[in-house]
């Protein structure tokens, strides 16, 4: 009988999966992106108390515009969504941080093999874009910067669904 064979076989059953190259690239650009969020939610928190200036400079730009419609209407949609900033910059900083540490959590629970960290991954990424529209509303500014979020959320969401199979605790 062949022993080695058999003590093979156990060990390779007793050692850890190693971490595919794409979880592995996908898990790093996630903490990246991550850290930005923590660090964009934050300024974004800190810039919303100069609401005044930035009122006074967007009023001042639609001065110069003079009568360009189109450029009158983005600046009347950009005011608008800075003062629903400013109004709900608490729930915006406290969503941003919770959801941002979901996806934390979610990335860092994937790159131990453990499946319980998509859905987590998955909550953190797709409910921050439905709240975003629901606090500031959607007009042409929103709508395009929640799109692109959107955009980026689905693709992260598609390719962490294809690297499911490699989750196995």
């Amino acid at each position: 009988m062949d022993y080695t064979n058999q003590n093979t076989d156990l060990l390779a059953d007793e050692r850890p999966k190693t971490l595919p190259s794409t979880l592995n690239t996908l898990t790093i650009l996630t903490l990246i992106g991550c850290g930005l969020s923590y660090l964009g939610g934050i300024w974004n928190f800190i810039q919303s108390n100069n609401i005044d200036k930035a009122r006074a400079e967007m009023e001042e730009n639609m001065e110069k515009l003079g009568d360009n419609e189109t450029a009158a209407k983005m600046m009347e949609g950009s005011m608008e969504m800075l003062q629903k900033s400013y109004d709900n910059r608490y729930i915006i900083l406290a969503v941003t941080l919770v959801f941002t540490t979901l996806c934390l959590i979610g990335a860092l629970q994937m790159r131990k093999l453990k499946k319980s960290g998509y859905p987590i991954y998955v909550v953190g990424e797709i409910v921050p874009v439905i709240l975003t529209v629901a606090l500031l509303g959607f007009n042409l500014l929103t709508g395009f910067t929640t799109a692109i979020s959107a955009i980026v959320a689905i693709i992260f969401v598609i390719l962490y669904t294809t690297q499911r199979k490699h989750l196995v605790y």
